[in-house]
């Protein structure tokens, strides 16, 4: 069985990693000390994984304590567990190849049981699980498929948990094509989830490229056959697929439980989804538009110059006040006849002739319409014309 060693004056650490290996179902021989000088004692009986608290004593601290650890015994994988109050992260001289994994409480559960399990293995294994790569960008595959379908996390545990207990697995994931862990149930802290899931991700873009050669919706099932864990993987449609876990020796005994159970589990969950879980719609690639080059105009050197040369004449403008217009003499004015009388110039003439009345006489004027009546469109001739004063 493996061997833990706690250091810790206040007991803390212990009850942690008690509980942490409950969880985990993991067995295991812990010894809980109070003192590293306790600490160094237990070492010769062998030891694969020491947690020390980052204060053991008013002159030690916990990372002093860890080289001496490692001098003595330099198998053994050290883990110093700090509390609120203590430094968050050493400085990188410190950090720099240092011979321990540094974590402060509050802690990420998942990580925690990550770098305990992987703790038992080697101190390598340790910085692997505290600080995983980086994962895999995904972001252009989701766009490439468009959006992810929604899923009915509640609906799905329904379905899930009772699948657990069926298969007698160690673990279920469920997870999407763009790398997010949607459900896990079972004891999921034996390994890294976000390596495993970004792992599996090409998964679902193979069968998208079978899909057009055995044709129809298709449904998959792999297997990976480990020394240390067995994994089941099921894909629910296009979009999401589910890992069943098992520990490396009994996965391979669970082939028929998987296809039948499983797959009456993934028929279920895809009709969660719907149509959505085997419908997606490639992004179009907007095409840039091409910019025509535009030749630069060139002048020439001479014009250019000759251009600089001009110089334009100063305007002169004329002040001189124009002359003054000459008003027109006004008409000389006449002056009045004194006396005038008209009868003098036309008015004895009528009345010598008493023409005067018969102008409106009514019998005169009758004759005279009759006469312009009766003439008008004839030819005159030479007595009429006289009379009608045309000719004299």
């Amino acid at each position: 069985m493996s061997r833990i060693i706690t250091v810790d004056p206040t007991g803390t650490i212990s009850r942690i990693v008690r509980s942490a290996m409950d969880l985990l179902d993991r067995p295991m021989r812990q010894i809980d000390v109070p003192s590293g000088t306790d600490a160094l004692e237990e070492l010769g009986g062998g030891c694969d994984l020491l947690v020390a608290a980052y204060d053991l004593q008013a002159d030690l601290k916990g990372f002093i304590f860890a080289i001496e650890v490692k001098k003595a015994s330099p198998k053994t994988s050290v883990i110093i567990l700090g509390e609120e109050g203590d430094p968050e992260d050493f400085d990188e001289e410190t950090a720099k190849d240092s011979p321990y994994v540094y974590m402060t409480r509050p802690v990420d559960v998942q990580k925690f049981l990550r770098v305990l399990v992987a703790g038992l293995e080697s101190h390598e294994a340790m910085i692997a699980a505290l600080n995983p790569p980086a994962l895999q960008s995904v972001a252009s595959t989701a766009m490439d498929m468009g959006p992810v379908p929604k899923f009915d996390i509640s609906a799905a545990q329904n379905i899930v948990d009772p699948l657990l207990r069926e298969l007698s697995a160690m673990a279920i994931i469920i997870a999407s094509r763009d790398g997010q862990v949607l459900l896990e149930r079972g004891a999921v802290g034996y390994i890294n989830r976000e390596r495993l899931v970004t792992a599996l991700l090409p998964i679902l873009s193979t069968n998208i490229g079978v899909k057009d050669l055995v044709g129809g919706n298709i449904s998959s099932i792999q297997f990976y056959d480990g020394d240390d864990y067995d994994v089941f993987v099921l894909s629910i449609g296009f979009h999401h697929f589910m890992c069943v876990m098992y520990n490396g020796q009994t996965g391979s005994k669970n082939f028929g439980g998987i296809t039948r159970w499983g797959r009456r589990a993934v028929e279920d969950l895809i009709a969660l989804l719907g149509a959505n879980a085997f419908f997606f719609q490639p992004a179009v690639k907007k095409e840039e538009p091409v910019l025509s080059r535009t030749k630069p105009i060139k002048l020439n050197p001479k014009e250019t110059e000759e251009a600089e040369q001009i110089v334009l004449a100063r305007a002169v403008i004329d002040v001189t006040p124009a002359p003054a217009l000459e008003m027109p003499e006004a008409a000389p004015k006449l002056e009045p006849i004194v006396n005038l009388n008209l009868d003098d110039i036309f008015g004895a003439a009528i009345d010598d002739l008493g023409l005067a009345n018969d102008i409106f006489d009514f019998d005169n004027m009758e004759e005279a319409a009759k006469t312009a009546s009766s003439s008008r469109g004839k030819e005159l001739d030479w007595d009429q014309a006289e009379q009608l004063g045309l000719l004299k």
